[in-house]
């Protein structure tokens, strides 16, 4: 095998071991932040497929990426999580509720409407 092989192996080998590298710090540090909770509405609702090249008149087995989008009703920054079908399912758009994170992970989401008290109270 010629020696320019060896070298773009080394570099994919290398690529793969860093995104890995990332994900476990990135896991690492979500861990490590404490649990916060916001009450929050479903503002968007995003269904993606996963195309593969030579794929495109596949359409039986679409495999797909499902996230959802948190507004705070208080003012803030809107939030995009990538869930799992089922979640996506459970929730539709406009729904309100608690949004419980820890770093940059999605821990749950309760729906329900948020109390005169508990507005008070943040």
């Amino acid at each position: 095998m010629p020696w320019w092989w060896f070298l773009v192996m080394t570099i994919i080998i290398g690529m793969v071991v860093f995104q890995l590298w990332r994900n476990v710090q990135q896991r690492r540090w979500d861990s490590q932040q404490p649990l916060h909770s916001l009450w929050v509405t479903v503002s968007r609702r995003d269904e993606i497929p996963i195309t593969r090249p030579g794929k495109e008149n596949e359409d039986l087995h679409t495999r797909y990426r499902y996230f959802l989008e948190f507004t705070p009703l208080e003012g803030g920054e809107s939030r995009r999580f990538q869930v799992k079908r089922k979640q996506f399912n459970q929730l539709t758009q406009d729904l309100e509720g608690e949004l419980t994170i820890q770093g940059s992970r999605l821990v749950s989401f309760e729906a329900g409407q948020a109390s005169a008290q508990d507005s008070e109270g943040q």
